[in-house]
C-alpha cells in the first residue's frame, strides 16, 4: 500500500475514533447528569472531553507530519534509485564504447543510447576537423531530407557549445533570439535542446546534440548532468578509436618507407609496382643477390621472371660479368645441348669451326635457364653434372674446362608433378632450388596495374606523356584477370596508344576481350538513372582507391574526405572487397 492510500485509511480511522469517543462521552455525560445533576461534575466532564478532542487533533497533526516526511523520503529514495539505475547504464555504456574500436559503430551506438535514455525525439553527433568544420557523423530519428535544416538550426547551438567548451540546455528554443529566426526551428517544431562538447585534453573533437518537440517535456538538470557524463564516455571511446586510426596510419607508412629503402638498396627499375607481394619478392631477391646460391624462379608466363633474374644479377658481385639468358623451350631439344655446351670443329656435320656454348660464355657471370621444365631428361643429367663439378666439355671435345657460373632457372610448370611423372630429375630440382622465389600473377597484385599501365603508356608515347587513362578505363583494367599477366597488359597499352587519337583513353578504346561481364554494357545504352550511374562509378572509384593503399585512413586522404565519411560510403555502396 502506497503512502497516499495509508493516509486515507488513517484519516478514516481517526474520524471513526473521534466519533466513537464523542458518542461514548455524550452517553456518559447524559447518564451522569440524570444521576446527580451536579453542575461541577458536568463542567469537569466537558473539560476532560475537550482535552481528549484537543489531544486527538494534535495526534492527527503529528501523524500527518510523519506521513508527509515518509512521502518525501520515499520520493527521494525513488529518485536516487532512478539516478542509480541511470548511471549504472552510463557505466555499462562506457565499457561498451571502450571495447568498440570502429568509430562509426561507436557513434551509432552512442547516439542511439543517449536518445533513448533521455527520451529525446532526435539527436546527432558531429565531429570537427582542424578548421572547426562540422560534419554530422551519425544521427537518430532524423529525416535525411531534414538534415540540412537541422544542421542549420543547430549551428549556433553547436557553435556556442564548442567555442565555449560548455554544455548548453535550452527549454524554450523559440524564445532564444538567435534561434527563433531559424526557419528549421519552426518547420521541425523544436521546443527543447541540449548539447555537450566532446573534449579530449585541450582538443575539441565535436559535440553531441539532442532535442525534444513536446513543450510539456522540458529537459531537467539531471538530464544535462547525464549528457555531460555521457559525452565524457563517448570521448574515451573516441580516443581509443583515434589511437588505433593513428597506429594504422603509421603502420601503413612503414611499408612505404621500407619499399623506398629496398628500392635504393636493390636496383630493380624494371620490376614496376608498389604492392606488398612485389615487395616480398624483391626483398627475398635482395637477400640472395650477393650470394652464389642457385635460384629457382616460379611464375606464370608474363610475370617477369627474366626481369627478376637480371635484377638479381645486376645487384650481385657478378654485375660486371655476362648475364646469359637461354630459353630452353624455344630451342629444339636436339640443338639445345650444343647451344649450352658448345662444340669442337667436326663434332657433327656442319661444325666447321669450334664454338663456345652459353655456359662457357657465362663464365664469371650468371646463366638464366628459362622454361627449364622443357629440357629433356638426358640433358638434365648433363646439366646436373656441370652444377656439381663446375666443369663443362664441348661436344666432340675430350678436355674439360672449369667454369664459375651462377645458375638461375625459371619455369611456369609444376616441377613436383613432373618429378612424379619422371619428366624432371628430382636431384636437379633440389640443386636448382637452393632459393625458390615465386612471382605472383598480376591478378594477385591489382594495385600495381595503374602504375604499370601509366609506365607502359609513357614508354609507347615516346616519353611525351601526353595521353592518360580515364578512371573508368583504369578500373576496367584493374578488374580484368590478365591470364597473360604483365606482358599482356603491356600489349594492351601499346594497342591503345596506336589506335586512340584522343588524349584521354576511354573504355571504348580498350580491346573488347578484357571487359568482364559487369562491364559488357559499359559503353552501351542502359536504363539506369543518373543517380544509379553515379553510384556505380563512385563504387568503382572507391574500390580502386582502397586497393591501391594499405589503410582506409590513407584512402580517405586521397579522396579528400573524412575517414568517417568513407565508412558511410562503403556501407552505403555495399563495398565488401
Amino acid at each position: 500500500m502506497d503512502t497516499s492510500s495509508k493516509r486515507q485509511v488513517l484519516n478514516k480511522l481517526l474520524g471513526e475514533f473521534t466519533a466513537k469517543i464523542s458518542e461514548d462521552f455524550m452517553k456518559l455525560s447524559a447518564g451522569a447528569k440524570n444521576k446527580s445533576g451536579d453542575q461541577e461534575l458536568d463542567k469537569q466532564v466537558d473539560k476532560t472531553f475537550r482535552k481528549i478532542l484537543e489531544f486527538n487533533k494534535e495526534l492527527s497533526k503529528e501523524i500527518h507530519q510523519v506521513l508527509d516526511g515518509l512521502e518525501l523520503f520515499a520520493s527521494k529514495i525513488e529518485k536516487l534509485n532512478d539516478e542509480k539505475s541511470r548511471f549504472e547504464r552510463l557505466y555499462a555504456s562506457g565499457i561498451m564504447f571502450q571495447s568498440e574500436t570502429e568509430m562509426i559503430s561507436l557513434m551509432e551506438k552512442a547516439i542511439e543510447t543517449v536518445v533513448k535514455e533521455l527520451e529525446a525525439d532526435e539527436g546527432f553527433i558531429v565531429l570537427t576537423d582542424e578548421k572547426q568544420a562540422y560534419e554530422t557523423i551519425v544521427s537518430k530519428n532524423m529525416d535525411p531530407d531534414a538534415m540540412p535544416s537541422a544542421k542549420e538550426m543547430s549551428t549556433s547551438i553547436i557553435g556556442n557549445t564548442i567555442s565555449s567548451l560548455q554544455p548548453l540546455q535550452l527549454n524554450d528554443i523559440k524564445m532564444e533570439d538567435e534561434l527563433s529566426i531559424k526557419h528549421s526551428v519552426v518547420s521541425l517544431g523544436l521546443s527543447a535542446a541540449m548539447c555537450a562538447p566532446l573534449v579530449s585534453g585541450q582538443k575539441v573533437l565535436g559535440a553531441v546534440y539532442i532535442d525534444r518537440r513536446n513543450k510539456e517535456m522540458p529537459f531537467k538538470d539531471s538530464d544535462l548532468t547525464f549528457l555531460i557524463a555521457f559525452a565524457k564516455q563517448i570521448v574515451k571511446g573516441l580516443e581509443v578509436s583515434l589511437e588505433i586510426q593513428q597506429l594504422e596510419e603509421k603502420l601503413s607508412e612503414k611499408p612505404k618507407q621500407e619499399f623506398l629503402l629496398l628500392r635504393s638498396e636493390f636496383k630493380s627499375d624494371e620490376m614496376i609496382g608498389t604492392s606488398k607481394k612485389l615487395f616480398n619478392v624483391l626483398k627475398l631477391a635482395s637477400k640472395v643477390s650477393n650470394t652464389n646460391a642457385s635460384v629457382l624462379v616460379l611464375g606464370e608466363n608474363g610475370t617477369g621472371k627474366e626481369l627478376l633474374a637480371r635484377a638479381i644479377h645486376n645487384n650481385s658481385s657478378r654485375a660486371n660479368k655476362p648475364f646469359v639468358a637461354v630459353n630452353c623451350g624455344a630451342i629444339p631439344s636436339e640443338l639445345l645441348e650444343s647451344e649450352l655446351f658448345g662444340y669442337e670443329s667436326g663434332a657433327f656435320t656442319g661444325a666447321v669451326k669450334s664454338k663456345p656454348g652459353r655456359l662457357e660464355t657465362a663464365d664469371g657471370g650468371t646463366i638464366f635457364l628459362d622454361e627449364i621444365g622443357e629440357m629433356s631428361v638426358n640433358l638434365q643429367a648433363k646439366l646436373l653434372r656441370v652444377i656439381q663439378t663446375k666443369e663443362i666439355e664441348r661436344l666432340g671435345g675430350i678436355d674439360s674446362k672449369k667454369i664459375d657460373v651462377r645458375f638461375i632457372a625459371a619455369t611456369n610448370r609444376d616441377l613436383g608433378v613432373m618429378i612424379a611423372e619422371k619428366a624432371f630429375r628430382e636431384d636437379l630440382y633440389y640443386r636448382l632450388k637452393v632459393i625458390e622465389i615465386v612471382l605472383p600473377p598480376l591478378r594477385e597484385r591489382r594495385e600495381d596495374i595503374e602504375i604499370l599501365s601509366n609506365s607502359f603508356l609513357k614508354k609507347f608515347s615516346n616519353g611525351s606523356n601526353q595521353q592518360s587513362f580515364s578512371e573508368e578505363a583504369l578500373f576496367i583494367l584493374e578488374r580484368y584477370d590478365w591470364p597473360g599477366n604483365v606482358r599482356e597488359l603491356e600489349n594492351v597499352v601499346q594497342r591503345c596508344v596506336i589506335l586512340s587519337k584522343e588524349n584521354i583513353i576511354m573504355p571504348n578504346d580498350l580491346p573488347p576481350e578484357i571487359f568482364t561481364e559487369e562491364f559488357k554494357d559499359f559503353e552501351s545504352s542502359s536504363e539506369k538513372t543518373l543517380e544509379e550511374a553515379e553510384n556505380e562509378f563512385r563504387k568503382m572509384y572507391l574500390i580502386k582507391t582502397l586497393r591501391k593503399v594499405s589503410s582506409k585512413s590513407e584512402a580517405a586522404k586521397i579522396l579528400g574526405i573524412n575517414r568517417s565519411h568513407l565508412h558511410k560510403l562503403i556501407t552505403q555502396l555495399e563495398i565488401t572487397d
